[in-house]
């Protein structure tokens, strides 16, 4: 599967895998599919990225005012399921706040 995807989805997408509680196993297979998804140095320079430790969680931050060009990934019969899994299992969404990352990322095949 294909899908075009902006700076801000691919990190929300990365810190919703990274949130994620499993066995070792699958947290391995989630990790590969977070180092597929996740923006080289020049990406994150260009979006000034940042990350801190907040009560020991990483937090990411960047410069809303710069972008980057969206960029298509191929995505493996895998880490569709990953990704699909974390996607409906999340339970912290906010309407206003996550619509802008994830009303794009809707051709991932959720079922409800």
């Amino acid at each position: 599967m294909k899908l075009m995807l902006d700076h801000t989805q691919h990190l929300n997408l990365h810190a919703l895998l990274g949130a994620q509680r499993a066995d070792v196993g699958s947290i391995r297979a989630i990790w590969a599919v977070q180092d597929h998804i996740a923006l080289d140095a020049d990406e994150e320079k260009a979006i000034e990225l940042k990350r801190e430790i907040v009560a020991g969680q990483e937090r990411v931050l960047w410069n809303p005012s710069l972008s980057i060009p969206a960029k298509d990934l191929e995505f493996t019969e895998s880490e569709v399921t990953w990704i699909t899994a974390a996607l409906q299992t999340w339970q912290s969404y906010g309407a206003s706040a996550d619509r802008r990352w994830l009303q794009p990322v809707q051709h991932f095949p959720i079922q409800k």
